[in-house]
């Protein structure tokens, strides 16, 4: 039974390879207006009901002539594991805070990630697929393996840092890498998502499979960049040994990445942000930071649920210990509609199920293919709860 929850399709990062792509064209900043000054308005005694109504018109009015009509910035940090601290949940967040502002907003993804898992993946493609639709989506990159490379390729524009990699997309599904007609599709996802960026397919195709391999000539005086799926370009990109992996400098060489920045303010520049016509919102950081820290807190509480499972309670009796254990299955099932990536240990340590509950078959037959895995943990520990509680009754009977 422990073998069935410890098995995940994951993507991960294999290899480092070479580097490649086409610069795609970055979106016009606009001139923000300016806003009007705002009436002075007078204070009005409380004459009459249309006296008052009047008054609550000019503060209407004036709370209109003051809307800060700059564009906003949202700064994202996801990083860890993907499906674990990069999610699309709390990039959807930022979507619908970006969305009370209007389209044309600005969402940076700030990215440290070495990969994950396959579904989140899915879910991630969705979601910025959607936004970028809406809104300027930008990803900015310190590490990007695997399943966190797919999530900034959805991107239309890519920034590194000095210490940069992007790149190796290898699909694997349990502890192999994905073969045949699997690897194909796979192949030809990446592809599609790289094309519909504004990058070129062959560049996306090779950083999941390494027999493929893709170069590029560089023109000395228009800096036009020409890919082949072949050696015949003057630099090679990525050889057949490697799956493709970008480094900041080659990536920028070949216009993959639009520029490199280790600062805010550095990478406000190269996007070509005009003083004074933007302003970055708090609550982007504040939605990173704020499930950074639910993961921590977390795994700290998974650790002791589980010690606590085993040993509380126990050198004072076994009625105690049943007692014990039916209030930490309450707290455990809380860490579960909390923080359910910690909960099913994406990271190791297996899913926060004891033992005695993952007998029950068949409500866990589903289990792997759900996509909110909570409400199954509930019920199979409500049942638990009732034969511990029925077995303290009979116990507390006999005394």
């Amino acid at each position: 039974m422990r073998s069935f929850f410890t098995t995940c399709i994951t993507i991960t990062a294999l290899a480092t390879g070479a580097f490649a792509q086409t610069k795609p064209t970055t979106p016009s900043d606009t001139n923000p207006a300016k806003s009007p000054v705002a009436p002075t308005s007078k204070s009005t005694p409380k004459t009459s009901d249309a006296a008052s109504k009047e008054v609550k018109t000019d503060i209407a009015k004036v709370g209109a002539t003051e809307k800060d009509t700059r564009r906003q910035v949202f700064i994202l940090p996801l990083g860890g594991m993907v499906g674990v601290g990069l999610r699309h949940q709390e990039m959807e967040k930022i979507e619908k805070e970006a969305d009370k502002f209007g389209p044309g907003q600005i969402i940076v993804i700030r990215i440290n990630s070495g990969g994950g898992l396959v579904t989140e993946g899915d879910q991630i493609a969705e979601s910025l697929s959607r936004m970028r639709d809406k809104h300027r989506v930008v990803a900015w990159i310190e590490e990007a393996i695997s399943g966190a490379a797919f999530t900034a390729m959805h991107c239309r524009e890519i920034y590194f840092m000095k210490t940069g990699s992007l790149g190796s997309i290898t699909m694997f599904a349990g502890d192999k890498s994905a073969q045949g007609k699997e690897l194909e599709a796979w192949i030809e996802r990446v592809g599609d998502v790289s094309e519909g960026a504004g990058r070129n397919r062959q560049v996306g195709r090779c950083m999941v499979y390494s027999p493929l391999v893709v170069s590029y000539t560089k023109d000395k005086k228009t800096g036009k960049v020409t890919f082949f799926d072949n050696d015949s370009g003057e630099h090679m990109l990525s050889d057949d040994k490697d799956n493709l992996t970008f480094t900041e400098d080659v990536a920028l060489d070949c216009g993959f990445s639009q520029g490199t920045a280790d600062t805010e303010e550095e990478l406000f520049k190269i996007m070509q942000l005009k003083p004074n016509s933007y302003v970055v919102n708090s609550v982007g950081k504040k939605v990173g930071d704020t499930w950074d820290k639910t993961i921590s807190d977390s795994k700290k509480a998974k650790s002791r649920l589980l010690t606590e499972w085993e040993i509380k309670g126990a050198s004072q009796g076994e009625a105690v210990q049943i007692a014990n254990r039916i209030k930490l299955l309450d707290e455990m099932l809380r860490l579960w509609e909390k923080c359910e990536p910690v909960a099913m240990g994406y990271e190791g340590g297996g899913p926060l199920i004891p033992a005695e509950a993952q007998q029950y078959e068949d409500l866990f037959a589903g289990f792997q293919s759900a996509k909110v895995k909570a409400p199954i943990v509930k019920t199979a520990f409500e049942r638990l709860k009732k034969e511990l509680q029925q077995k303290l009754s009979d116990m507390r009977k006999k005394n």
